[in-house]
């Protein structure tokens, strides 16, 4: 792939060479920022007759700092207003020492165990420039016998991160781009970063963790990459089709394509419409692209959306095992003993739910809150027992929390589904799929407008054709944070037994957060009440005094002895003053204030967390076990991890995943979604004019157990009622649905 980068690469014009140098010895750091490397410096040079100097100071980005150690910069002299004269370089090369004794005492700092006297018998057997033939051939090191192979390593690793990590820090880090990620790109390209970022730094879009088109463009766009080079366009190509499965869609139009490709690439660039047609025309020969009439798809995408629709139209079309000529009577007898020994009386829309779960391989319980999904679960669990006479019973969600209140609510253990999957890190997938399916019983899975369509072709192809699955969730909710639609598309597709629950029993007695979500749903209606027990409102048209509102329902809520995971913030949006970002340096002032005996650990510009802080997990993380949307507790911050207890669950976050958590005093409504806490307190305001919507609202206020705070502007609460189209997403799958059903009636 290097020799193709190299044979279409186009570059502009050189970037103009640096016009001083300056060569020393670090005496003493002011400052290092360890997340983007920025450091003020100063140095003793190594010229002090030409320099006119005893000591300067110089600024710029280093990958690691150390008083003592010698490099060569290369940048421009400037004078700062305050600080005066200053060396700004935009390169550092380290200069490892070459006689003996400088270069043993260098060598015995890198490794614990390794003194003066074993450096200087190395570097006496490997003669001048030892440190650099190490290096070069970290072999060499092996005849050394009184060297355990861990100080092996730690002097390999020293020397390079000190030497190469410090040159690839020099050459991205002045785009913006963190030591953070600098280590992540040398950790996986070893000693060839630095020509492979020289190469074709839009290769780090595809194969670093972390790095996507933009961050690799502001790079490209520092060595000078011509704007039309195929791998820039190519690179955007792929992220803007990736980056539209964050806004929910499986494929883009040709149309939303140019748009994309336009923001992307900018306007005014040499981009043309034959670029982008080559573009397309490299990446399908090469297998990640493909379209169907107006759908450009991922080609894995296509992938997935057609396996799950087969697999879906397979087990709808399938008789349920337990099918009998007299299942409908069996059923009814079932139900009515279980009336009878639990003491519940099932509506007939309940009953029906429990009957179909038997009827097909797969059916569909759908409803609001309170109108008996769990007791449906319930029933459709005791029913298997009495009819299966067999406890193989699996319960799931999309998430820890969801899991939690299904195992909370049946007395029945639940998991996560990647955790029912067994997501297996060897092989970066999960052990159950279509050559391993699950055990053949029953199966309920709970909050299924969750799913997204990358998981649910997981779980359905592990579902084996003799499995009873039953899919829970309610529809009139916001629809997965990943691409899809699959419950809804499920649904509309009228290929699968479907029961819709309506009638809500927590309305009969007397909730107003369950009555107003009926109203919603039903009649775009929403009562503001002032003060009632389950529900407050509170009217502000600022925005600032609406932050205020919020701060003082916090403290009331911590004056009542409400913990941190019993109440949540939400919001629509993540920016503005009334936005999460903002909700949650706050909040967090006032829930979990600076102290001395509470340490922080900065994790970039303006972000940090402090021990005792709420967080989020924003991005799944399979070998450690947690995922989007999980919410946990800092119990422990060291200099290089953060320790999160997940409801008792304790999880470890290195340097390399910190930035896959976020505060969650506050979060999106969008994120809320399969929670529910005793206390919620949501703002609705204008300014969240371009997310305000009648699902979000409904998704918000349902998420409170107890009782709903309620802080807005009544014009943007009508805005939301008023707004009932749901936010289009390309997706495919219902149709898929149809089509294959059709086919396989008419085989």
């Amino acid at each position: 792939m290097a020799t193709a980068t190299a044979a279409r690469m186009k570059k502009g014009k050189e970037t103009v060479k640096p016009v001083a140098t300056l060569a020393g010895k670090i005496i003493s750091v002011r400052f290092h920022n360890p997340q983007n490397g920025y450091s003020v410096i100063s140095i003793e040079p190594k010229d002090m007759v030409e320099t006119g100097m005893v000591s300067c100071s110089a600024v710029g980005n280093l990958a690691a700092v150390r008083v003592g150690d010698e490099y060569e910069f290369a940048g421009e002299w400037k004078e700062h207003p305050q600080y005066g004269r200053q060396f700004a370089f935009c390169k550092a090369d380290v200069v490892l020492p070459k006689e003996k004794t400088g270069a043993a005492t260098y060598l015995a700092t890198l490794a614990y165990g390794v003194g003066f006297a074993k450096a200087k018998r190395i570097v006496d057997r490997l003669g001048d420039d030892a440190l650099n033939r190490i290096i070069e051939a970290p072999a060499l090191l092996d005849q050394f016998h009184f060297l355990s192979p861990q100080q092996r390593e730690e002097i390999q690793e020293g020397l390079l991160k000190n030497t190469r990590l410090a040159e690839l820090a020099a050459l991205i880090c002045k785009e913006g781009v963190g030591i953070g990620t600098a280590t992540r790109i040398f950790n996986t390209y070893g000693q060839a970063s630095v020509s492979i970022v020289k190469e074709n730094p839009y290769v780090l879009a595809d194969e670093v963790y972390g790095i996507g088109f933009k961050v690799a463009d502001r790079i490209g766009m520092g060595l000078s990459i011509a704007p039309d080079s195929p791998y820039r366009v190519e690179s955007a190509y792929m992220y803007a089709l990736r980056e539209a499965g964050n806004d929910g869609h499986v494929y883009l139009t040709p149309k939303d394509t140019i748009v994309a490709l336009d923001g992307l690439l900018g306007k005014q660039s040499m981009v043309g419409v034959s670029n982008i047609k080559d573009a397309y025309a490299e990446l399908e020969q090469r297998g990640l692209v493909c379209r169907e009439g107006d759908a450009i798809y991922v080609a894995s995408m296509l992938a997935e959306e057609k396996q799950l629709a087969r697999d879906i139209v397979r087990l709808a079309q399938m008789d349920g095992k337990y099918l009998s000529t007299d299942t409908e009577q069996k059923l009814e007898e079932v139900t009515e003993a279980m009336q009878a020994e639990f003491g519940v009386i099932y509506a007939p829309e309940q009953k029906e739910a429990i009957k179909k779960s038997f009827y097909k391989s797969l059916s569909v319980v759908t409803g609001g809150p309170g109108t008996g999904k769990t007791t449906v679960i319930k029933g459709i669990i005791e029913a298997y027992r009495k009819i299966a006479r067999s406890n193989l019973i699996m319960l799931a969600a999309p998430t820890g929390r969801a899991a939690k209140r299904m195992t909370e609510a049946t007395g029945c253990d639940a998991s996560t589904i990647h955790r029912l999957l067994k997501f297996n890190p060897m092989i970066n997938g999960f052990e159950h799929d279509a050559d391993n399916q699950l055990p053949a019983g029953l199966l309920i899975v709970d909050e299924y407008s969750m799913s997204d369509l990358h998981l649910a072709k997981c779980l359905f192809e592990a579902v084996p054709s003799d499995m009873l699955m039953v899919i829970v969730g309610d529809v009139d909710q916001l629809p997965s944070v990943g691409p899809g639609k699959v419950l809804e598309d499920i649904i509309e597709s009228r290929q699968v037994i479907t029961t819709r629950l309506k009638f809500n029993y927590r309305q009969a007695s007397g909730s107003r957060i369950a009555l107003e979500a009926s109203r919603v749903v039903e009649f775009g209606e929403c009562r503001l009440y002032q003060d009632e027990k389950d529900w407050k409102t509170i009217l502000e048209d600022e925005p600032e005094k609406a932050v205020t509102r919020i701060k003082a329902e916090v403290r009331a809520a911590l004056a009542q002895g409400l913990g941190i995971m019993d109440f949540q913030v939400l919001a629509p949006m993540k920016k503005g003053l009334v936005g999460v970002d903002n909700l949650n340096e706050v909040i967090r002032e006032i829930v979990n204030p600076p102290d001395v005996l509470k340490p922080e650990k900065k994790t970039g510009k303006d972000k940090f967390f402090r021990l005792g802080d709420k967080i989020m997990v924003i991005r799944n993380n399979y070998k450690l076990g947690v995922f989007n949307g999980d919410i946990g507790v800092i119990q422990g911050i060291d200099s290089s991890s953060i320790a999160v207890d997940f409801e008792g669950e304790m999880v470890t976050f290195s340097e390399d995943n910190i930035n896959d958590l976020t505060l969650a005093y506050a979060s999106t409504i969008h994120k809320s979604q399969g929670s529910e806490f005793p206390l919620v307190i949501m703002i609705i305001m204008r300014s969240h004019y371009i997310m305000l919507q009648k699902n979000l609202f409904y998704t918000g206020f349902t998420r409170a157990k107890q009782r709903l705070v309620l802080v807005c502007q009544e014009s943007a609460v009508k805005r939301c009622l008023d707004n009932a189209e749901k936010k289009e997403r390309h997706t495919l799958l219902r149709d898929r649905i149809i089509a294959y059903a059709g086919a396989s009636q008419s085989a």
